[in-house]
This record gives C-alpha cells, structure tokens and sequence, in this order.
C-alpha cells in the first residue's frame, strides 16, 4: 500500500493483516517503487492513493507496470 497519509495507511495494513494479508506499506511512493523492484515477485496487488507528493498515481503506475505488467494496481482515491 502507498499513500501518504499515515493514520489512512495504519488503519489499511492493519486490516489487511487481519484478514491474513501479508501487508507492505508505504508513505514515500519513490521508496515504494525501489522497494517493489527488488521484490516484485513477492506481490499480488498494489493499494494505491491518486495523489503522492512527488509522484501522480498515473506515474506510479507507469513505472510499476514497467516492472511488473501482471500486477493488479488499485487506486483508493481517498
């Protein structure tokens, strides 16, 4: 999960871990992408806010899809 919003992040991992998700989260969208390259394989989908400092979701999305053009990214938009 990337999103910049700490408490937004906090409640999704938790919840997700709940439901016995394995959960890597993120507020920093440039972290998350070099974290995602080293670990790619690793990953079923990717939680994602429209907007991060730094970084449009589109962009993000670009740069994950040229990872990895099977994983599922789904933008929460809050």
């Amino acid at each position: 999960m990337i999103d910049d919003e700490v408490q937004l992040v906090s409640l999704f991992k938790e919840s997700l871990r709940k439901e016995g998700f394995n959960v890597f989260s993120f507020t920093d969208a440039e972290l998350a992408l070099e974290y995602f390259k080293e670990t790619t394989d690793r990953h079923n989908l990717i939680i994602t806010d429209l907007r991060i400092p730094g970084m449009y979701e589109t962009d993000l999305a670009k740069k994950i899809r040229h990872i990895n053009n099977k994983i599922t990214i789904f933008n929460d938009g809050f």
